[in-house]
């Protein structure tokens, strides 16, 4: 034999669903933001991580000058010696 619910059961019942799904709601929204939040970290990491690269670049670019400077005056050195010596 079925149950038999009175109005105030189910108004009851039917209350605790609304709050259910109004706290579903709200935890969502708190979700959304959440992920918004986080693509936009990622984002802001990723565009970090490009600009730290291009510095690395710079700076190696800078290393590689200089190792070739010290060779080049070293060179002139050389040649200014021998130049020197044959006199």
């Amino acid at each position: 034999m079925p149950d038999i619910v009175t109005q105030k059961e189910f108004y009851e019942t039917m209350q605790k669903v609304s709050t259910e799904i109004n706290d579903l709601t709200i935890e969502m929204a708190e979700t959304k933001t959440l992920i918004r939040d986080y693509n936009g970290l990622r984002e802001t990491i990723n565009d970090v991580g490009n600009r730290v690269q291009k510095l690395e670049n710079n700076t190696n670019n800078k290393k590689e000058y200089r190792q070739y400077l010290g060779w080049l005056i070293g060179l002139i050195s050389t040649l200014l010696a021998i130049a020197a010596y044959i006199r």
